[in-house]
């Protein structure tokens, strides 16, 4: 299984030196991050076009994206001509990029105590406004899991928000450290074999069940010795994608914690598939 790693877009984050260091540490690809910056001045199609030429000739390929979205406490009817504008930026860029999945995080209903019904409707709007978008480039949208008590931490509203879309361009993007912060009466394990048919891209990442941490996986709690063989035998074809916080105060920490990133997501795999 190919993996994967995630960077945002910054003034320096897609340097070809460092990008051909995380190839050489067993790196795939690269899970993009937008950010509003990108589209600031009016320069983005040619910054794409700058980072692609890097990806290529690292050897590395973009994985997926993470695609901009309006932040967790905004409101259902919240709507920013800016943000509409990254999306459709980013949904356009992707092509270019190579990437055929987004991840994208849902809208909640803030304004009356994160009613499902009321974020429900909001987010098949705003889906349907982004769809037309995404048809248009052939790309596709993953909405993904988020913690309580904003919208699609519960999976049937994941699934439902995800199936009335009718779209082969609208999937799950599973994020294995969200998901270990809910408590679910059926278990992590259940809820995750009711939408492991849906998924597209992952966000491998862990915890202890108390905080959004990002750790190396293996680190906190997350169940990926009974979640992985899942995914696996369910056909999943993605990259393994690390979605784990690095902030080292020198490249050469930051890069020895890249390493040991991919190698415990090696061990992983390895486990998971041991046991198919």
């Amino acid at each position: 299984m190919k993996l994967s790693t995630f960077r945002e877009y910054s003034a320096h984050s897609f340097e070809l030196s460092y990008l051909k260091k995380l190839k050489a540490l067993g790196y795939d690809g690269i899970d993009f991050c937008f950010n509003p910056a990108l589209f600031a001045n009016g320069k983005e199609d040619r910054i794409i076009e700058e980072i692609k030429e890097k990806f290529d000739a690292a050897g590395l390929v973009c994985s997926q994206v993470h695609l901009p979205f309006y932040g967790l406490k905004r409101p259902s009817d919240c709507y920013d001509e800016f943000i509409e504008y990254q999306m459709r930026g980013a949904l356009k860029a992707m092509t270019v990029l190579g990437a055929k999945w987004g991840a994208w995080h849902p809208i909640n209903a803030t304004e009356c105590n994160y009613d499902r019904k009321v974020a429900m409707k909001a987010n098949q709007e705003m889906l349907k406004r982004h769809l037309e978008t995404a048809e248009k480039y052939g790309v596709g949208i993953a909405v993904e899991n988020i913690f309580a008590p904003f919208f699609s931490w519960q999976v049937e509203d994941h699934i439902e928000l995800i199936e009335s879309m009718n779209s082969p361009l609208v999937g799950a993007c599973w994020d294995f450290g969200h998901a270990n912060l809910q408590v679910s009466e059926r278990g992590h394990v259940e809820d995750f074999k009711m939408i492991v048919d849906k998924i597209k891209i992952l966000h491998v990442n862990d915890n202890h069940a108390c905080e959004d941490r990002h750790l190396c996986p293996g680190i906190g709690t997350a169940k990926f010795s009974e979640l992985l063989p899942i995914l696996f035998r369910s056909g999943f074809e993605g990259f393994f994608n690390m979605e784990c916080g690095v902030h080292c105060r020198t490249e050469a920490l930051d890069l020895t914690y890249y390493d040991c990133i991919a190698k415990c997501a090696r061990l992983l795999i390895d486990e998971a598939m041991a046991k198919l």
